[in-house]
């Protein structure tokens, strides 16, 4: 009698419902604030990258008049410009990104033709061709391991930043 009675008034009290309701609600809030925070460390993470590629492009569209393996000192331009991306600085150093390096840096060059149209107008100001440098990468983000939690795997980064080159001046 006196156990059915203590259940009857479990039954109606609501002492712990807050707590309750706060235990099943916290490990959701925890999953949705780990998210933002991983998503936003992602898109940070590809704004550096951007930021490095253009730093890139720019240096070699100053570097030299031509682009590409044929133009003089490119070894010297690539590897500048690859370092450039990947650390802010042509000496190499500690990288912007943590996991990319200057070899996942990929540097092409492309020619533009800016003949005259039937009227004697070029589209662009300059010769005959518009050499054009695109500094561009791809590589698996480094991320906080919240995707690993979640059996995802990490999100690749992929970017890339076109320059034309104008040559020192």
């Amino acid at each position: 009698m006196a156990l059915a009675r203590m259940l009857r008034s479990l039954e109606r009290d609501e002492d712990g419902s807050a707590l309750v309701e706060g235990a099943v609600v916290f490990p959701l809030l925890l999953l949705v604030l780990f998210g933002v925070y991983e998503f936003s460390w992602f898109f940070y993470q590809q704004h550096v990258v951007s930021t490095g590629l253009r730093d890139a492009a720019r240096y070699v569209a100053r570097a030299t008049r031509l682009c590409g393996p044929a133009a003089p000192g490119w070894g010297v331009i690539e590897t500048n410009a690859r370092n450039l991306a990947t650390s802010g600085t042509i000496f190499g150093g500690a990288e912007r990104v943590h996991g990319w390096t200057p070899m996942m840096v990929t540097l092409t060059c492309s020619e533009v033709d800016n003949a005259p149209d039937r009227n004697g107008t070029q589209p662009y100001r300059g010769g005959p061709l518009i050499a054009v440098i695109t500094a561009s990468t791809r590589f698996s983000d480094p991320s906080l391991g919240f995707f690993g939690i979640l059996g995802l795997s990490p999100p690749t980064l992929a970017a890339s930043h076109s320059e034309r080159v104008i040559g020192p001046g």
